[in-house]
């Protein structure tokens, strides 16, 4: 049988402390600015059994070992050991078959129309389902808690408009290879789920306007593809997956039609746009794609005027300017947003701005990266990223911009 050499202990190869006359573990901790329990564990884990520290120092004991410090790097230092993305199916290609699990952000919509500046808040939770033969099956959630400009809805029509919403989840949706959402296959629940909260909200409201919406409802829940197509308004849904999970060229670079779903009875707006991934990770071990364009649309100012009800003085040829702004922060594990921002504008007379932007609520102090393994290293609030104030937004902002369900009235006709 092998025999292995086992060095003697000794502490000498670990940074101690000396214990003087009076120590205590609660005196120590503080002096160093650690818990007694941090204290207590880190020594236990690599002292011998008769040093075990418990609720104080053993009578014998001369040194106490203590974790080292950690170094902060600058950001100077951060930039010099940035590592490659790790693209780990095909290279150049990100996949979502690595997106198993949960994750709950936090959504801030944003309606600039001229000076008037308007929010939609709310939390939305992601979880992985299923895949067969390359989709992706994930289910959404959103929770019941909606702020309209910071200020939690209290209307009858925002309430009704709220529990009406409330039928659609969970929603099941299915997203292709390249990461677009293509379908609803749940269409049979969300039914059942709708006839139930009918039912229920008929017992505290009643008139014309319920019926309307009630009305609304009932057509777009018809089938599944007049589901589908209801929902292809959905600024999250659009914005979470906006095809980014393709594979990359060796210039990481992608030139493409994009559009944003701005309203409900309407065609998107489309860009033209290109799409970069960065070969290395951020500073914060984050893989990071932008995408950038210039508005490529047929419609002039008059026809975007007249589909926002902006009052124009005489019809116009003329092509308004805009621009397509976005960024995305995915985790390099399972290739899914930490944080993204989506933001397009249009240069009419009365200037147009829209903007959704999300982050995960659950984050990390450590990335282990390409691990494969639980990726976060204790759990914390998201640390703001120097110079994205997207970072600080703690909780999720829906809008129903394009709703199908009566929220474009009761949301879009407000905002003008």
């Amino acid at each position: 049988m092998p025999k292995f050499y086992v060095p003697e202990f000794s502490y000498k190869d670990y940074l101690t402390y000396e214990i003087k006359k009076g120590d205590t573990t609660a005196v120590v901790a503080k002096n160093l600015g650690i818990t007694v329990s941090d204290l207590r564990s880190y020594h236990n884990r690599y002292c011998p059994l008769e040093d075990l520290v418990h609720s104080d120092f053993p009578s014998h004991l001369k040194f106490l070992i203590i974790q080292p410090p950690k170094v902060e790097l600058s950001d100077e230092q951060k930039e010099q050991q940035r590592k490659k993305v790790p693209f780990n199916d095909t290279p150049g290609k990100l996949t979502l078959n690595y997106s198993q699990g949960e994750k709950t952000y936090g959504v801030l919509y944003t309606i600039e129309n001229g000076k008037k500046v308007h929010t939609i808040k709310q939390q939305i939770k992601i979880s992985w389902a299923a895949e067969n033969s390359g989709y992706h099956f994930y289910y959404i959630t959103r929770d019941e808690a909606i702020y309209v400009n910071d200020t939690e809805v209290n209307t009858m029509a925002q309430e009704i408009a709220q529990k009406a919403a409330q039928a659609l989840y969970p929603l099941l949706i299915v997203v292709d290879e390249s990461g677009k959402w293509v379908y609803i296959n749940n269409h049979d629940q969300i039914v059942e789920r709708w006839r139930e909260t009918k039912n229920q909200i008929r017992k505290y409201y009643k008139g014309e306007h319920v019926e309307k919406y009630f009305s609304i409802y009932d057509k777009n829940l018809a089938d599944k593809d007049t589901l589908f197509l209801s929902m292809q308004k959905d600024w999250f849904l659009n914005a979470l997956f906006n095809e980014i999970h393709v594979q990359y060229p060796p210039t990481k670079s992608i030139e493409k039609n994009i559009g944003f779903p701005y309203l409900a009875k309407t065609e998107n707006i489309q860009y033209r746009v290109e799409q970069k991934i960065d070969d290395l990770l951020d500073v914060d071990n984050l893989i990071v794609i932008d995408i950038n364009g210039m508005l490529d649309d047929s419609r002039t100012k008059t026809d975007f005027e007249k589909e926002l009800n902006i009052p124009a003085k005489e019809y116009s040829e003329e092509k308004p300017t805009g621009n397509y702004r976005a960024k995305y922060y995915l985790n390099p594990n399972n290739y899914m947003p930490e944080a993204f921002i989506v933001t397009c504008d249009l240069a009419l007379d009365i200037p147009q701005k829209y903007t959704i932007s999300a982050t995960h609520l659950h984050t990390a102090k450590e990335l282990v990266i390409a691990s494969r393994q639980p990726l976060f290293v204790g759990a914390t609030t998201i640390k703001p990223k120097s110079g994205n104030s997207f970072w600080y937004w703690l909780i999720m902002i829906l809008i129903f911009i394009a709703t199908m369900y009566g929220l474009s009235k009761l949301y879009i006709y407000k905002f003008k």
